[in-house]
C-alpha cells in the first residue's frame, strides 16, 4: 500500500483528470444535443440520438465490467478516453470540410458512448486500487458530486458557448480536455496493474460474466 501522502496524491490527479475528461466530453453531448435540436426541429431526430448516446453504453457496461476485472484498468481507460477523443477530432474536422449530416452525429454518439461504456465503469473499479478500504465511501462520495456538479453545469455551458462560438471549436474543446486527462493518468498517477490483469485467467470470458451476476443477485444490499 502506498503511503498516506502517495494515495491522496494519486487519488487527487486521478480525480482532476477523469472530472476534466468528463466536463469535455459532456460539454460536446449536449453541444450536439442542442445543436441538433436547432438545426432540424424534429424530436424524432432528438429520439434518435438519445438512442445513440445511451444503448451502446447500456449493452457494453457488463462486458466491460469485466473487461475491468480481466485486464490492465489504466490502460482500458486510456484507450476508452482516446476512443471518445479521437472520434470528435474526426467529427471536428468533417465539421469544418462542411460535412454537416446529421447522421455523422449519430455515428460519432454511438462511438463516444462505447467509450464511455468502458471508460465508467473502470474508473470505479480502479479507484480501489488507489484508495485505502476506509477512505473508499469518502472518495466515492467525492466523485459522485464531482460528476453530478458536471452534470450540471455543462447543458448551460454547451448553451451559452453555442451563442459565441460555432460547433467545431466545442468538439475541440473535448480532444483538449481528453488529451488532458490522458496525459495526467499515463504521467502521474502511480497504479500497479492488479492480480487478475497479471495472471493468466482461469476462467472464461463469459463465465466470468455469469460469477459478477450471479454476485448480484445473491447479495441485495
Amino acid at each position: 500500500m502506498d503511503s498516506k501522502q502517495n494515495w491522496k496524491r494519486n487519488t487527487t490527479l486521478f480525480l482532476s483528470g477523469q472530472t476534466i475528461s468528463l466536463f469535455g466530453s459532456s460539454l460536446v453531448q449536449y453541444s450536439i444535443m442542442w445543436y441538433i435540436t436547432l438545426s432540424t426541429q424534429s424530436g424524432i431526430m432528438m429520439t434518435v440520438y438519445i438512442l445513440c448516446g445511451f444503448l451502446p453504453t447500456f449493452i457494453l457496461s457488463p462486458f466491460a465490467g469485466v473487461w475491468a476485472d480481466r485486464y490492465n484498468r489504466k490502460k482500458l481507460i486510456i484507450w476508452s478516453d482516446s476512443i471518445i477523443a479521437l472520434s470528435t477530432l474526426v467529427l471536428a474536422i468533417l465539421f469544418l470540410a462542411g460535412y454537416h449530416s446529421t447522421w455523422l452525429l449519430f455515428v460519432v454518439a454511438g462511438i463516444r458512448a462505447l467509450g464511455t461504456g468502458v471508460q465508467t465503469p473502470t474508473v470505479g473499479a480502479l479507484l480501489p486500487q488507489l484508495v485505502p478500504g476506509d477512505k473508499l465511501t469518502k472518495v466515492n462520495g467525492i466523485l459522485s458530486s464531482l460528476q453530478s456538479a458536471v452534470m450540471l453545469l455543462s447543458p448551460m455551458l454547451s448553451g451559452a458557448l453555442m451563442t459565441a462560438a460555432p460547433i467545431e471549436i466545442i468538439f475541440f474543446i473535448d480532444v483538449v480536455t481528453a488529451a488532458i486527462g490522458i496525459l495526467i493518468l499515463l504521467f502521474f498517477v502511480r497504479v500497479q496493474s492488479h492480480e487478475k490483469a497479471e495472471k493468466g485467467q482461469a476462467l472464461s470470458y463469459f463465465e466470468d460474466m455469469r460469477i459478477g451476476f450471479s454476485y448480484i443477485r445473491d447479495h441485495a444490499y
